[in-house]
């Protein structure tokens, strides 16, 4: 079963609260965990292209925290792509956050690293960020925050160990005709996957449900889904703790419910 939002509608309202489970208690379902969720803001200083009115994402923003803030939430995920490019777009983003008066949950999208060779290793201090991918806890349910960026053709300077293993990747990939091999998706190291691996394990052993994250997509498979998907669904499969998967970067938007 499939629903679809596509990216203006979402850019349209600006923000979503999502809230995970129910409790009935007086004849009332009462949200078990509720918080925010921004993406793909891809905010640049720069005149439109085609449909993308990039100077219009900060007035967008400052609504969809202003609605939010509203809503006293505990805090609010962003999935990434909070910039189309240029650092100096940062500064200009990242204030109109603090207006939420809750912290926010980044990870960070391929277009936050459309910015120079030199200034791609302040990317994540410049959010706030000390690790790449990263878990925390709230009122009992456990977030896990991929880094689907971690192998691709964009995160690290040229010619550096890490673009040569994008590089290398997304060519098997073309070779093999697969529809995710495109420039502007990534992947995740082994190490990252057996992160997560163990971080569910832990999870399914204390009984605590788990909200996985991350840019790109898993699913459906098209022109947008992470690299190495496959590998992540068989590990996400092996754990009853994993009650969903939310992400960015597909502009056209998708459920899927398996």
């Amino acid at each position: 079963m499939r629903g679809i939002m596509n990216r203006r509608n979402f850019i349209g309202l600006s923000a979503a609260a999502v809230s995970l489970g129910t409790v009935r208690a007086a004849d009332e379902e009462k949200p078990l965990l509720h918080f925010g969720l921004l993406t793909d803001v891809q905010y640049a200083d720069t005149d439109p292209e085609g449909e993308r009115h990039f100077r219009e994402s900060l007035p967008k923003l400052k609504d969809a925290v202003a609605w939010l803030a509203k809503r006293e939430l505990p805090f609010t995920l962003h999935l990434g792509d909070l910039i189309d490019r240029d650092f100096a777009s940062f500064d200009a983003v990242l204030p109109l956050l603090t207006g939420l008066g809750h912290p926010v949950r980044h990870l960070l999208g391929n277009h936050d690293y459309t910015v120079s060779d030199a200034e791609k290793a302040g990317v994540l201090a410049k959010m706030g960020l000390s690790r790449d991918y990263y878990s925390f806890t709230h009122s009992g349910v456990k977030f896990v925050m991929l880094d689907t960026n971690e192998v691709s053709t964009y995160k690290h300077p040229a010619g550096t160990p890490g673009d040569q293993a994008g590089e290398a990747l997304l060519a098997k990939l073309v070779a093999e005709k697969a529809p995710s091999a495109k420039p502007w998706n990534g992947g995740i190291s082994p190490e990252q996957l057996a992160w997560l691996d163990k971080e569910l394990a832990d999870a399914d052993a204390a009984k605590q449900p788990v909200i996985v994250c991350g840019h790109h997509p898993l699913l459906p498979e098209d022109t947008h889904v992470v690299w190495n998907r496959e590998e992540i669904l068989t590990v996400l499969d092996k754990h009853p703790c994993v009650r969903a998967f939310f992400n960015g970067h597909n502009h056209a938007g998708a459920e899927v419910v398996r």
